[in-house]
């Protein structure tokens, strides 16, 4: 039968290489599961690309900069902080202030730099 995605996601360890590539297929997996719904299907780019890379690097498609979806280069930032800040069966959620010196860090890397500036300048609101 294979893994499952529901046995990861729970998982107390670090994920095994045939794992993580299990993972890295839910964009495609969610966006084939929507594309039927016709009233949605201007979310598909967004759901199917959040986990691109602002530099090329990231995945299903190796899109970089603006041809990765500005909703997507939104949802990639906001998706990422909820994960640093959310505990899981194997750590704790880290505290902002770490959060922001990550955004910081990947700022042009992972994420659209211009998009970290307004979200850690909306922060200060």
């Amino acid at each position: 039968m294979g893994i499952s995605i529901w046995t990861i996601l729970d998982k107390p360890v670090r994920l095994t290489d045939e794992e993580f590539k299990l993972i890295k297929q839910h964009p495609i997996k969610v966006a084939e599961i929507l594309s039927p719904i016709k009233q949605i299907r201007h979310v598909i780019p967004i759901v199917r690309h959040h986990h691109e890379f602002y530099n090329g690097k990231g995945y299903p498609d190796g899109l970089k900069g603006e041809e990765i979806h500005l909703m997507a280069r939104i949802m990639c930032i906001a998706d990422s902080v909820d994960a640093m800040g959310a505990d899981r069966p194997y750590r704790k959620g880290r505290p902002m202030d770490e959060i922001v010196v990550e955004l910081k860090k990947c700022s042009g890397s992972q994420f659209d730099p211009s998009l970290v500036e307004i979200f850690l300048g909306a922060r200060k609101l």
